[in-house]
């Protein structure tokens, strides 16, 4: 290493050092350098031991449970040689961040940057809560690309189970709890086997029946998830209506966010998207009504149809430059929704994309939109400010 080189490096640690100090509250000097860092440090307070919130900047770096870690400006991105540190959590493998240092430098706008994980055992956990008698026999479904692939722990200490039938098969069990309380079943697929949560069909999420009245319970009682190895690379269906489902973690073997993923968990506050997964699909994330955070990397090209419609508590979104298509209905009645920036590969906005996004008050159209559809902008009450290039060669009914 050369010695400009390494002072390069010692004053990018020293810039790092102020930004992370002034995150946590410090009072910074008119003149950062490495003699007045320890005073710096020292000066940062907290209400008896309580941490300070790290304010949000340009480029936000994300736990998963949507605690913002780390901050700073695009100048400070820009200065930046590595990215910071990972964090660490009890049971799980940290994967690293869901954009390189080089995106995020070269998207050169604001940019959410999350934590991907993996569980340390590999195995797939399912948190649930059995909070009453009578709803004791609780009901699963899953596929295995290999009979007897799966070894299933219901974590009340009965006996681990396999269960013959593979490929499209599923495998339909259901375990008979003796006390009400709290448990974690854990999936661990064996020798490579591929597992499906549900039946990846629109019958069956990982609790049983989508339709059926008598099954919301079971539904109702899947806390949190975290996904381990060798689980399939599409989830779609897998959490439909699991009301109750607040967190979940994601590893970055998952390729794509399929269609009715988690429609209607409405309990679901923050995800953060690994940057194995190319695309979101259609009513992925309908009616998750609590859903106020979410990071998408760059590796995502396309958001479904109807991927965001009745988010309410959504009021902001950063969509990278790497996405080429938004479907029709996506923000559809985001009530919450203040501000968005449409990256500049779109080319059309869709039948009724931000219908009733009630706040959303200032857009920007990119120069390659073609078409502005029917209902795009429909009762955007607050919408005060519009750009639209010239580029646009139609604008349809009502929009």
């Amino acid at each position: 290493m050369s010695v400009v080189s390494e002072i390069q490096r010692i004053k990018t640690n020293i810039a790092n050092a102020y930004t992370s100090a002034g995150n946590k509250g410090a009072t910074l000097p008119a003149t950062q350098n490495s003699e007045n860092l320890a005073g710096t440090i020292s000066s940062i307070t907290s209400d008896g031991g309580t941490p300070v919130s790290v304010k949000r900047k340009d480029v936000n770096f994300f736990d998963y449970d949507g605690t913002i870690l780390y901050s700073y400006t695009l100048a400070e991105i820009q200065a930046l040689t590595e990215l910071p540190k990972l964090p660490s959590h009890e049971g799980l493998i940290c994967q690293g961040w869901n954009w390189t240092l080089e995106d995020i430098k070269a998207e050169g706008k604001e940019t959410d940057v999350g934590a991907m994980y993996i569980t340390d055992d590999g195995k797939t956990r399912l948190y649930i809560s059995i909070v009453a008698e009578g709803r004791m026999n609780v009901p699963l479904c899953f596929r295995q690309s290999v009979a007897n692939g799966v070894e299933v722990d219901w974590g009340d200490g009965s006996a681990v189970e396999t269960f013959s039938g593979s490929g499209s098969t599923n495998i339909l069990p259901t375990h008979k709890y003796k006390e009400i309380g709290d448990y974690v079943i854990t999936l661990n697929p064996l020798n490579n086997c591929i597992l499906t949560l549900g039946a990846n069909t629109s019958t069956y999420c990982v609790f049983g029946e989508t339709k059926a009245d008598s099954n919301k319970v079971y539904k109702n009682m899947l806390r949190k998830v975290e996904l381990g190895n060798n689980v399939a690379n599409n989830i779609s269906y897998a959490f439909y209506k699991c009301s109750s489902l607040s967190n979940i973690i994601i590893p970055n073997s998952v390729t794509s966010i399929g269609s009715y993923a988690f429609l209607g968990c409405d309990s679901l506050s923050n995800i953060i998207i690994p940057n194995s997964v190319t695309s979101i699909g259609s009513y992925a994330f309908y009616a998750c009504s609590s859903l106020s955070n979410i990071i998408i990397p760059n590796s995502v090209t396309s958001i479904g149809s109807d991927a965001f419609y009745e988010c309410s508590s959504l009021s902001n979104i950063i969509i990278p430059n790497s996405v080429t298509s938004i479907g029709s209905y996506a923000f559809y009645e985001c009530y919450s929704l203040s501000n968005i920036i449409i990256p500049n590969r779109v080319t059309s906005i869709g039948y009724d994309t931000f219908y009733e996004c009630y706040s959303l008050s200032n857009i920007i159209i990119p120069n390659r939109v073609r078409s502005i559809e029917n209902y795009a902008f429909y009762e955007c009450y607050s919408l005060s400010n519009i750009i639209i290039p010239n580029s646009v060669t139609s604008i349809g009914s009502y929009a």
